[in-house]
């Protein structure tokens, strides 16, 4: 039985449901087969596993439902090749409450940072790619990154981000609209999305959409936008 893949990560949980026993892995250990990542985790002896390989770890051999969103996801696509990440680490998304494993913050530690939320379902425009990574789909990432305006982004920088949305599913997006938890996340998405007249915005199932009510200010001193309710800086490269 081959333990751990070249770069991967196994956990004990894992090799324990496969009939290792704990004798076997400790013997393995010694036996230079594989190398403690921390109380619960392994990798191969020698090797340096990608933080990618213990993503996929976390959700399929723990069931923690982790992707990689925001602007992460959205770079993976390619969607960010034209906007400049600024050195940022990957983002690490999960629902709050749920702990990552002590192994794995320090082992990549200063590789990530951790968004904990409960602004959209677990699996809603989750995707998975062909190594097991689990990373939101760009209808879900720019939700994502519409959450985290003003505090971690500005309308502007998810505007010039949203300028290359031009092919995103309104029914998805519609299906993450109608369940996102976050009416400052939505108001900014559907004002951006109106405002570069993208072909799904006028697709969009708004019926099961809710808004909320008062007033949004993102900006201080901003201009008020009446449909969405928002207050917001100008937004547009002049």
């Amino acid at each position: 039985m081959r333990l751990v893949h070249q770069k991967g990560v196994v956990t004990a949980a894992y090799l324990r449901a496969q009939g290792v026993s704990y004798q076997n892995m400790l013997k393995y250990r010694r036996g230079k087969w594989l190398a403690s990542l921390g109380t619960g985790a392994f990798c191969g002896n020698g090797t340096a596993p990608t933080l990618d390989a213990a993503l996929a770890a976390l959700r399929e051999q723990l069931g923690i439902p982790v992707h990689l969103g925001g602007r992460t996801a959205l770079l993976r696509r390619g969607i960010m090749q034209q906007v400049p990440l600024g050195g940022r680490a990957a983002e690490v998304c999960l629902r709050r409450g749920i702990r990552l494993p002590k192994w794995f913050c320090g082992t990549f530690a200063g590789q990530f940072v951790r968004n904990a939320s409960n602004l959209l379902p677990d699996e809603t425009g989750v995707e998975r790619g062909d190594d097991g990574v689990a990373f939101s789909s760009p209808e879900r990432a720019f939700l994502e990154v519409a959450a985290e305006v003003p505090q971690k982004a500005s309308v502007g920088e998810l505007y010039q981000l949203m300028e290359f949305a031009e092919t995103l599913r309104p029914g998805l997006v519609s299906e993450l609209l109608s369940t996102c938890r976050s009416v400052k996340a939505k108001r900014v998405f559907l004002f951006l999305a109106d405002d570069l007249g993208h072909w799904w915005a006028k697709k969009i199932d708004r019926s099961a959409i809710h808004l909320g009510t008062g007033c949004r200010v993102i900006d201080k001193g901003g201009v008020f936008q009446t449909k969405y309710n928002l207050v917001v800086a100008p937004w547009r490269e002049t």
